[in-house]
């Protein structure tokens, strides 16, 4: 592990954008584990398989012990429900960023679902993608010569 390591990172959604954020991660052996969460087990059966992720989860709140940094690479529609099932959970040092496209809806989502720990969350829109989809298609990188948008919270 290198000496500046993000420590257990939790990706719910290891498509494209979350899968690729995993494999660079390991990469630059950024981390001491990534958990991966998705709704379907053979997606997580094949982020394994592929070593995209570390453990496999279809549960978010129960991947959220020691999570030191959450990414939601989730459609859009989906970011407000996941922030209120793992509100309660959410460790206090815990960083959560989401990988969305859009923001005056995801900010408005996470302020309701996260009420009093809104300053956890830092929304995010990373500027890469590709015309393919899945665990399958992501690759380490990805993010190269891309920018990441942070939106701060007023």
């Amino acid at each position: 592990m290198s000496e500046c390591s993000l420590g257990h990172v939790v990706i719910i959604g290891v498509g494209l954008i979350g899968g690729s954020l995993a494999r660079v991660l390991k990469a630059h052996d950024a981390v001491s584990q990534i958990t991966g969460v998705a709704r379907s087990q053979e997606t997580l059966d094949l982020a394994l398989q592929l070593g995209v992720i570390d453990k496999a989860e279809s549960d978010p709140v129960q991947a959220m012990k020691d999570a030191d940094l959450v990414v939601l690479a989730t459609p859009v529609s989906t970011i407000g429900p996941i922030l209120s099932a793992i509100a309660d959970v959410i460790p206090a040092h815990c960083v959560v960023t989401d990988a969305g496209s859009v923001k005056g809806s995801v900010a408005t989502a996470a302020r309701e679902a996260l009420g009093d720990k809104i300053d956890c969350f830092v929304p995010g829109h990373p500027i890469a993608g590709t015309e393919n989809s899945g665990v399958a298609a992501s690759y380490a990188d990805l993010f190269v010569d891309h920018r990441v948008i942070l939106t701060p919270l007023p």
